[in-house]
């Protein structure tokens, strides 16, 4: 039998360990996320997938998940439900990933619907608020953000408690999500004794709000709460100026606060319910963290990139809780157990010991 000299044995050992310490573990964990990353929505969802890559960036270089990496693989899906299927096909089957996660939208999430309740791929921090998500779906799905008909509620609450309006509009996009927050806003009128003063639509993915702003010039309305994307609303609010009506404005956290008050040239008492706390403010080690990260990189820090991070820490803090390989029991009741009992989370979203749900910010253009 040969016999090796010691320095040219440690070499070998040296050799190989350095081989498999750079080679990738066979546990480490798949994910798949479908956003838009090209269209008039794109810029939600590029900012949703920056924020996870660069908490997913910064935990491997530390070791990942019990030294397994997440993989975290973003397809554009132009915030149209075809593409979403489509992603969804290849993430499920050929890609094979542990969970979906991060999705973006209620249309594009609804359409897969019965492929999720088929492979029980667990959806993970979906970023929508829809109800379909939460009254028990027949699919494994674990939300992190505040519902709807929350935001909805602190919506009217806003304009009718606190503004005084009691003759409120809605403006509605086109498809599942405006049918959602409908539904939500026409509930929380009804709490207050109100109906939607009128009713204007819009096609997703178009600025074709003119029809829609007349149908609601033509009403009493002195309110609007709007349900759309960033450019559409910027529009909306800018020919409603044109016209000179003193309107006061509301609309959910998925139209991307930064880039709708970006689109903004004037005052326009507009309120933007939100699900994170604001980024450039908020107080803990988390928000230090994001904030120097996000520096580092000349990133701007936005309730979008904040979100997608809160989403890869929240995951990633579930993960180390469950022992590998993957298993989608283990981290979803993982993920209920970190938003109960982790301190730092309960003081980023300033959840009281007794309170279960999250709660909603605002931001303000005034």
């Amino acid at each position: 039998m040969p016999k090796f000299k010691p320095s040219i044995l440690l070499i070998f050992c040296l050799f190989w360990a350095d081989k498999l310490l750079a080679a990738p573990t066979q546990f480490n964990i798949k994910l798949g996320m479908s956003v838009a990353l090209s269209g008039p929505a794109s810029e939600i969802g590029r900012q949703l997938a920056l924020g996870s890559q660069i908490y997913f960036e910064q935990l491997n270089k530390n070791g990942g998940v019990h030294g397994a990496l997440v993989e975290l693989d973003v397809k554009d899906d132009r915030y149209e439900p075809s593409h979403t299927v489509n992603n969804t096909r290849y993430f499920i089957y050929e890609k094979k990933v542990h969970a979906l996660f991060g999705y973006m939208g209620t249309p594009t999430t609804s359409a897969v619907k019965s492929m999720l309740e088929h492979a029980q791929t667990p959806l993970l921090m979906p970023y929508t608020g829809a109800e379909f998500l939460r009254k028990k779906p027949k699919f494994k799905v674990f939300n992190l953000r505040a519902s709807y008909l929350d935001e909805a509620k602190e919506q009217i609450n806003h304009l009718v408690d606190e503004l005084g309006h009691s003759k409120i509009a809605l403006l509605i996009q086109a498809d599942e999500f405006g049918i959602t927050l409908q539904k939500s806003l026409t509930t929380a009128l009804r709490m207050k004794g109100l109906e939607p003063q009128a009713i204007g639509r819009f096609r997703r993915n178009t600025n074709e709000v003119e029809k829609a702003l007349n149908q609601i010039l033509q009403s009493e309305a002195t309110a609007v709460a709007m349900v759309g994307t960033y450019e559409p609303l910027a529009e909306f609010i800018r020919l409603s100026q044109q016209h000179k009506k003193q309107l006061a404005f509301t609309t959910v956290s998925f139209a991307s606060s930064e880039d709708l008050l970006s689109k903004l040239s004037h005052p326009s008492q507009l309120m933007i319910t939100e699900v994170v706390p604001n980024p450039a403010s908020c107080k803990g080690n988390i928000c230090d963290n994001f904030r120097a990260l996000l520096n580092a990189q000349s990133q701007p820090l936005t309730h979008a990139i904040f979100e997608g991070y809160l989403n890869a820490l929240v995951f990633s803090r579930a993960a180390k809780m469950c022992p590998l390989p993957f298993n989608n029991n283990c981290v979803l009741k993982a993920l209920q157990n970190v938003i109960n009992q982790d301190l730092e989370l309960r003081h980023l979203f300033k959840i009281s010991p007794t309170q279960k749900k999250l709660p909603i910010f605002r931001s303000y253009h005034t």
